[in-house]
């Protein structure tokens, strides 16, 4: 039986600067039989770490196919991150997981999927693209609305032109320099009228103050709470539900989550 606890070590083959305070990390397990065992569903998380300086979640953006390595964004925002971010090629980190649960393909097989990330939060995204684009992902019609800060602050923007070719790829910038010629504003303003949800399932991830906005946005446009799901990565502390700090209501994050039905969160308290 897999141990939780036991953390797997993985060697550095990439490192990939992504904005101003973000690297792409590519990871492949030392241990051949690790790499082997290695499976996962979008949204879930590993716990990537260093010895002597703790561990942090971080949300898996590469292909759920592909899995001879994987890929994590790392923001440096802390102690951990910051020694992350003077990490090199061939160097070593520990990893834990997958852990918690994603979002179930059954949940949008034959249907259109709307992927909605905010900030970090769109770093999720990107491994239900990387499988759409190798036609591994069973969805009527990929769309993605992403709202940032502004250009510097953007994921994978040397990937947009490829990601367009087969995916609707809509971007907002709250805070965008004079050249930007797209959408301003907050991720809100993606929506329009004309857009028909009828038959498509959201999956929203992000900052929690978009998160109630986002939802009225869909809700106006006929989506009902059962087709609205929400990840709560941000929550994410030991992975395994025993500190108990991602508790919300009846769940611990980690391990019913962290995506959720918003049918299940709705009245909860601070759940978002």
């Amino acid at each position: 039986m897999l141990n939780p606890y036991l953390p797997k070590i993985a060697k550095i083959k990439k490192i990939k600067p992504e904005s101003t305070d973000a690297k792409l990390f590519t990871l492949e397990f030392v241990n051949k039989s690790d790499r082997a065992d290695f499976c996962f569903i979008h949204g879930q998380f590993l716990m990537m770490g260093l010895i002597g300086f703790g561990e942090a979640a971080f949300d898996i953006c590469s292909s759920t196919v592909k899995l001879d390595t994987f890929e994590l964004a790392v923001r440096k925002v802390g102690t951990l991150t910051e020694k992350l971010h003077q990490l090199k090629v061939d160097d070593l980190v520990t990893i834990r997981g997958p852990f918690g649960n994603g979002l179930d393909p059954k949940v949008y097989k034959g249907k259109d999927l709307l992927l909605i990330g905010g900030g970090c939060g769109f770093i999720t995204m990107r491994s239900f693209v990387a499988d759409y684009l190798a036609n591994k992902l069973p969805v009527n019609k990929l769309d993605v609305f992403y709202g940032c800060l502004n250009e510097a602050s953007l994921f994978f923007k040397d990937e947009y032109s490829r990601w367009q070719k087969k995916t609707s790829l809509s971007i907002a910038l709250d805070k965008p320099s004079p050249k930007w010629q797209g959408v301003k504003g907050v991720v809100t303003n993606l929506f329009n009228d004309s857009q028909d949800f009828s038959n498509t399932i959201a999956l929203i991830v992000g900052p929690p103050v978009m998160y109630r906005f986002v939802i009225d946005e869909l809700k106006k446009r006929g989506m009902v709470d059962s087709n609205i799901y929400v990840s709560l990565e941000r929550r994410m502390y030991c992975g395994v539900g025993v500190c108990q700090h991602c508790a919300i209501g009846p769940y611990y994050v980690c391990k019913d989550g962290p995506v959720f039905c918003w049918q299940q969160l709705k009245d909860i308290p601070n759940a978002i």
